[in-house]
């Protein structure tokens, strides 16, 4: 097979050390360097990770930002700079084997009916942890879990953003991350189901394995975090569900889950609340875009 181009490309944000060793990586992948594009979206960071890029990787195209414009808008504007046949979207803290882009692309290529592909990803920290091995989500309850098997190769309803390979044929028939879902969460599911409503195919192929830092950042505040999956998720499931479901799913949470955030005193009451208070605000904003989807 003639490996065509790839333009891997992923944002950093205050990463530190982590973008660095996220290059390393792709530098030892087995996959020809001169069909290999790598493309840095900084985030307006503040600790001098891109000066660190720049030197240790300076064939690295690395584009700056003023001020910080979550996942993706930052992808969208690296896609729009690509030059590759084909775009793989990562995270600054993703650590690739050396052969999982090679077996990514290779069944892509023989599979043209596929359009979003992603594999088996571990966590950074406990080599052994799977974390993930895609996701699936009741439309009833709009409860999110693991999807089952992750030793086969299979078709859930989507793959985590931190690692994901696609087409420009599969981003022209579907479009690009939409920036609604702002800073972070949800903007990989909303792709692969637009990838599925266009006619092509989700997979997910365990032979391909990642290390991932699983929200490394975002876990630093911790408010912050559950605050965007919230706004997230509920913007996700106005934008894309049928009525029935949404209707389901928000009198679940509001009947159920919100009490129990209450009574459980976990950190999620307040975060849950304000997601809930920002898409009321924005319900003009969620319904043109499902609009447009119809």
């Amino acid at each position: 097979m003639s490996e065509p181009t790839i333009s891997i490309i992923f944002p950093n944000a205050n990463g530190g050390n982590e973008p660095l060793a996220c290059l390393s990586s792709i530098a030892r992948l087995n996959y020809p360097k001169t069909k290999l594009e790598v493309i840095v979206v900084d985030n307006h960071s503040a600790d001098g990770s891109p000066l660190l890029i720049k030197r240790k990787y300076p064939h690295v195209k690395l584009i700056l930002n003023s001020v910080n414009l979550g996942f993706a808008k930052a992808v969208n504007l690296g896609i729009a700079q690509a030059k590759g046949e084909y775009i793989f979207i990562g995270n600054d803290d993703l650590m690739f084997e050396n052969n999982s882009l090679q077996i990514l692309v290779r069944y892509l290529v023989n599979h043209p009916r596929v359009g979003l592909i992603g594999g088996k990803i571990f966590s950074k920290d406990q080599h052994a942890k799977l974390s993930t091995a895609g996701f699936m989500m009741n439309r009833w309850t709009g409860h999110i879990y693991s999807a089952p098997n992750p030793e086969l190769v299979k078709s859930p309803d989507w793959l985590q953003g931190c690692a994901l390979l696609t087409s420009r044929k599969a981003l022209t028939q579907a479009g690009l991350l939409d920036p609604g879902f702002s800073l972070i969460y949800f903007e990989d599911y909303d792709l692969a189901l637009r990838i599925k409503k266009s006619g092509l195919q989700i997979v997910y192929l365990p032979q391909a394995i990642f290390w991932h830092g699983v929200t490394k950042t975002m876990n630093k505040n911790l408010p912050e975090k559950y605050y965007q999956w919230y706004k997230n998720k509920f913007r996700f499931v106005l934008k894309n569900l049928p009525w029935v479901n949404v209707l389901s799913i928000f009198l679940i949470q509001f009947l159920l889950i919100v009490p129990l955030r209450l009574f459980l005193g976990d950190g999620r009451f307040i975060p849950l609340l304000k997601g809930a208070w920002w898409n009321l605000q924005h319900l003009d904003e969620t319904f043109i875009a499902r609009k447009h989807l119809c």
